[in-house]
């Protein structure tokens, strides 16, 4: 009890090693009762027509059938080998849209020759930050543990050189790691976030209709911290967050998007960033982690190109058939801008999105901070490229 007491006290003044140990303890309350519950409780899934979601209550969810189908084998994948995408995700002019497609079940998750990397990278931040960068509220665990399972089945399939699925869980073959992700002793968004190079969020919906971010293993995002937005609806996570035209553009659409999604209709979309330093996990241009106020306005502007680096973001939803869960996968692709301004028609089509930009959007996106320098080194690097007779080729996006 005086342990407890303590702890209390020091919650009362905000100190944050008290919060850490806080939510460590919370996370081992919470996996107590999920199992116990879980255990008691037999789900019946339903076809989709008679679970009847389309008009379920706000807040609600009948667990439907559908399962995913079982992904073929990444062709010729190699851990060494297979380069990342080249998702080149700008168009020549910038239109404010939720810009998603329709995604192959096949394609949910993709990993490439970077993966030791950011695997290394994820264990690192897990050490040394602890529950700041994970966490799965109880409204969330159903879907951590869907998403669990989800994985087990899908990441042998499509990727046999580095998963193995177990008669508990997974093994990283290349690290002799072995996961138990049917009966997890640890936060289940911490495990599934050590497949990927992906940040996860679990998104669940409410009695008001709004999606709230329950759960996730945000460790990659470069620019927001997990602990700023947890437990907060989707509205408040882009208010807050100050994404340009929210209100005007966006939010009635994605409202709607939500709720209508169904497990057989996954969605993928993509978007772009400059950042000013050449930190995956925390831009450390824009300030310390710990910092309580950070952004584009405490960042120093950059003086040299090799301090810019390309950052763009493949973002993945799919619908849990069972808990009704949202699963939104994160990965970011980060390249420094002078390898990709080599590529054919890149700086002139980068160049032209840039400059189409409303001044909202430039505030978002931290243009005073980069422009002097980014700006000027396009112009020239498409104008070299002219010279050699390269055009832009707007017809593939987002490559």
């Amino acid at each position: 009890m005086a342990f407890i007491s303590g702890l209390v006290e020091q919650l009362a003044q905000k100190d944050a090693k008290a919060w850490v140990l806080a939510g460590l303890i919370l996370s081992g309350l919470i996996f107590a009762l999920y199992q116990q519950v879980s255990k008691k409780k037999t789900l019946k899934p339903l076809p989709a027509k008679l679970a009847n979601n389309k008009d379920r209550k706000p807040g609600t969810w009948t667990p439907e059938d559908f399962v995913m189908p079982l992904p073929a084998p990444y062709p010729n994948w190699d851990l060494y080998k297979t380069k990342p995408l080249p998702y080149r995700a700008f168009k020549q002019k910038y239109n404010v849209t939720m810009g998603i497609r329709a995604m192959k079940f096949d394609e949910w998750i993709e990993l490439d020759n970077e993966w030791l990397k950011y695997h290394q990278l994820k264990q690192k931040r897990i050490k040394e930050r602890g529950t700041e960068v994970y966490g799965t509220l109880p409204e969330a665990m159903p879907g951590a543990m869907e998403l669990l399972s989800e994985l087990r089945r899908y990441l042998p399939a499509r990727y046999p050189t580095l998963f193995e699925r177990t008669p508990t869980g997974i093994k990283i073959l290349p690290t002799g790691e072995e996961f138990n992700t049917v009966e997890p002793t640890e936060d289940p968004s911490m495990i599934a976030a050590q497949f990927l190079q992906d940040d996860l969020a679990i998104m669940v919906e409410q009695p008001d209709s709004q999606y709230w971010l329950k759960g996730g293993a945000i460790m990659l995002a470069g620019f927001w911290r997990l602990r700023d937005k947890v437990n907060t609806p989707l509205a408040y996570i882009h208010q807050s967050g100050e994404v340009p035209k929210y209100e005007t553009h966006l939010k009635k659409g994605m409202d709607k998007f939500f709720k209508r999604l169904t497990p057989e209709s996954p969605v993928v979309r993509n978007n772009y960033f400059m950042q000013t330093d050449p930190h995956l996990d925390w831009s450390i241009s824009i300030g310390p982690e710990d910092s309580p106020n950070v952004g584009w306005n405490t960042a120093q502007p950059a003086t040299d190109i090799s301090q810019i680096y390309y950052r763009s973001e493949r973002q993945s939803l799919r619908r849990l058939p069972i808990s009704g869960a949202v699963a939104f996968t994160i990965r970011t692709y980060f390249h420094p801008l002078t390898d990709i301004a080599e590529e054919p028609g890149i700086p002139e089509r980068l160049y032209k999105g840039i400059e189409s930009w409303s001044d909202d959007v430039k505030e978002y996106r931290g243009y005073s901070k980069f422009c002097d320098v980014v700006m000027p080194y396009l112009k020239q690097k498409w104008d070299e490229q002219a010279a050699k007779g390269w055009s832009m080729d707007d017809g593939h996006y987002p490559w």
